[in-house]
């Protein structure tokens, strides 16, 4: 039992807002803090509150699009609809996803120790001695004389100019002795430039690539991947030369000779091979029958732009990779394959289109037209018609997403993989208010089975969960339908049960196809097929429901209590909702006949309990009555009794009723004012003594 106070404060909803809904659902439940709610109607409540503030939200203004309650969910967007969505945002106009499939990209890492030698501006004594030996060779004592330095006489003025020719010396600027001096070519050309170059010895690491010829941003590319150590390779750089052109790409601070970083020598501290698990997919250009491909790395979940430039100039390889997925899709749900059959005449009128859009696209990217390139978006969405399997999973989560609706899903079969991976969304979407309908198909033979146990039994579970969850199977089909119900003009309507054929031509015109799924318009045909479909589940939930009602009436207790009462009151007849006043033959007048049988029922079991009570009052006041009781004993058994009569006040005048009051009234009390000890009569004259 929880109090509603802390409910409220774990939902941040207020208590009126609770014991509403509670009571609009046959929970009893008073605006009173301290109200105890039992933990199955607490899970009731958790479960199913979002969808009703969301659905009152909508009722009140309809014009305004509600505004959700934000569930947050444990459940992560499975990888594979997160590698698709990438995809679709870096795809063109004029590209279909192929698909996609793991790829192994290797690379090394070289250890390396260098020398090198970096420029440092000239301090005012290089200088100065750089520019008189510019002119001739100078001795010590010519140069300090020039100087005004006197060193044959003054040790620190000698130590001064001594220590100044000797860090000219250790880089190699000046060469010779106290006697004489002279600059080295490397000298002239610093005294040139105004600088000089300090050695010093740092550690480094070079990034190879040996999947293409990633260079440039190597380690920031791959030390960002999720990758795996491996034996190392031996592609490495094997002498300075090989390293010095990597090092200006990737160590710019070891060895970038524009800027006078020169590396002067290194010495190996080790190789490492790694493998970085990434995924390739694969798009299909219909303007130019071309392959491209996208890399996707999932630590990061977004797609590498230098890997996938690089990876598209490997032809080789991104042929190998569609055999694979021709390969390993035999045994999928996403099936693609080879085919003679050639695109019909709506795809290629379409594609067409899309073209025309892209190249639209491409002159306001180039004119930086921001106002044109959304009003194409906008007309992208009205074009779009025909998704593959893969295109059609980033739709369906757009759905999921963007709207709270009606969301149906047709689907022949229930299968494992396909279901757990959608109930995050199912959830998500229950939670904010929308309604999920899913129907699947009868088997047609007796050895088929049409839903796997797991999955079902997880669907069951959201059936009996949430209100606004739905569950139906129809006669034999084999159909695949998603319809989006908006209660207005933008009715979605879905069909292809992923058998409408997507062609995808590769160079060589050889074709591969891919199940895909088709956008239609929303008319008076779609209409009919989805409003029988409406109605075979408007009667299956009427009918669970009187069967429901029929089992509890045939159930009834022995003795009354308020528990099956309680059971009564909240018989699940919320489901029925979308489906009254819709037009379904006869479903309003078995309703109502239903709601009419749950109230008459209801009197009739409250009036027994109401009676039930009475009687076991009435025992216990014959009892009492036998006996004089205390004032506090005769109130506690009338209270009680009250306490009934204002709940059930509609049996106020039960002749039971009047009894029992009249039993309770004529109770025996004890009389303590007359039961006090004697004390002295206050009228008597007390003599005194004298």
């Amino acid at each position: 039992m929880k109090k509603l106070s802390k409910i409220a404060r774990e939902l941040n909803i207020g208590i009126a807002t609770i014991a509403e809904f509670l009571n609009s659902n046959g929970y009893d439940c008073e605006e009173n803090p301290n109200e105890k709610i039992q933990e199955e109607v607490v899970d009731f409540l958790k479960n199913n509150i979002s969808a009703y503030l969301a659905d009152r939200k909508k009722t009140i203004t309809q014009s305004k699009p509600a505004k959700k309650t934000e569930i947050k969910t444990t459940e992560q967007v499975p990888l594979e609809l997160r590698i698709i969505d990438a995809a679709s945002k870096n795809k063109k106009l004029i590209e279909r996803i192929i698909g996609f499939t793991d790829f192994d990209w290797h690379y090394t890492v070289a250890k390396f120790e260098g020398t090198c030698s970096q420029p440092v501006d000239f301090n005012l004594f290089d200088e100065v001695l750089c520019d008189l030996l510019q002119t001739g060779q100078m001795s010590a004592k010519e140069i300090g004389d020039i100087l005004g330095l006197d060193i044959q006489t003054d040790p620190a003025e000698k130590e001064i100019l001594l220590s100044a020719i000797d860090e000219l010396k250790r880089d190699k600027m000046i060469e010779g002795d106290e006697s004489i001096y002279w600059l080295t070519d490397v000298g002239i050309e610093c005294a040139k430039n105004g600088v000089k170059f300090s050695t010093f010895t740092r550690k480094f690491d070079l990034y190879i690539d040996t999947v293409s010829d990633v260079k440039g941003k190597a380690k920031e590319v791959f030390s960002n991947l999720r990758s795996e150590k491996q034996i190392s390779r031996d592609n490495v750089p094997q002498n300075i030369d090989d390293v010095k052109p990597l090092a200006e790409l990737q160590a710019p601070e070891i060895h970038f000779p524009k800027k006078n970083f020169l590396l002067q020598s290194c010495e190996s501290r080790g190789i490492e091979g790694y493998i970085a698990k990434v995924w390739i997919v694969l798009l299909e250009n219909f303007r130019d029958n071309t392959i491209r491909s996208l890399v996707y790395d999932e630590k990061q979940d977004k797609i590498i732009e230098r890997l996938s430039d690089a990876f598209d100039k490997l032809e080789d390889e991104k042929q190998n990779l569609l055999e694979k997925l021709v390969k390993v899709s035999e045994n999928e749900d996403f099936v693609v394959e080879y085919t003679e059959e050639k695109k019909q005449e709506e795809q290629i009128a379409i594609e067409n289109e899309l073209i025309q859009k892209q190249e639209e696209v491409e002159i306001a990217i180039e004119t930086q037209d921001v106002e044109k390139i959304k009003e194409i978006e906008k007309e992208i969405v009205a074009i779009k018609r025909h998704y593959n399997s893969l295109e059609f999973e980033v739709e369906l989560k757009r759905l999921f997403d963007q709207t709270a609706n009606d969301l149906w899903i047709i689907s022949p079969w229930i299968k494992r993989y396909a279901t757990f991976r959608r109930i995050p969304f199912f959830e998500k979407y229950l939670q904010k208010g929308g309604r999920i309908f899913v129907a699947y198909s009868e088997p047609e033979n007796e050895t088929d089975i049409m839903a796997d146990k797991e999955a079902f039994n997880k669907l069951l579970e959201l059936e009996k969960k949430y209100q606004n969850f739905y569950l139906n199977q129809l006669p034999p089909f084999h159909y695949k339908r998603v319809w989006l119900r908006n209660n207005g003009n933008d009715n979605l309507y879905y069909t292809g049960s992923y058998n409408i054929l997507s062609f995808f031509v590769k160079q060589g015109l050889q074709n591969v196809r891919q199940e895909e799924m088709t956008k239609l318009d929303w008319d008076e045909e779609k209409e009919k097929v989805y409003n029988e479909i409406f109605t075979q589940f408007g009667v299956k939930y009427l009918n669970k429901a009187v069967d429901d009602f029929k089992t509890l009436s045939t159930n009834v207790p022995q003795t009354i209590d308020k528990a099956f009462l309680q059971k009564v009151k909240a018989s699940d007849y919320v489901k029925l909702k979308p489906f009254i006043n819709q037009g379904i033959d006869v479903f309003d007048e078995k309703y109502q006949q239903l709601q009419d049988a749950k109230e008459d029922n209801l009197r009739m079991y409250r009036e027994q309990y109401v009676k039930g009570e009475i009687k076991n009052y009435k025992a216990e006041a014959l009892e009492l009555s036998k006996q004089t009781i205390s004032l506090d004993k005769k109130r506690n058994i009338q209270g009680r009794l009250n306490t009934v009569l204002n709940e059930f006040s509609e049996f106020s005048e039960l002749s039971e009723l009047q009894e029992i009051t009249e039993l309770i009234r004529n109770l025996k009390v004890y009389d303590f004012g007359k039961n006090k000890p004697n004390t002295p009569n206050n009228n008597k004259k007390i003599k005194k003594r004298k």
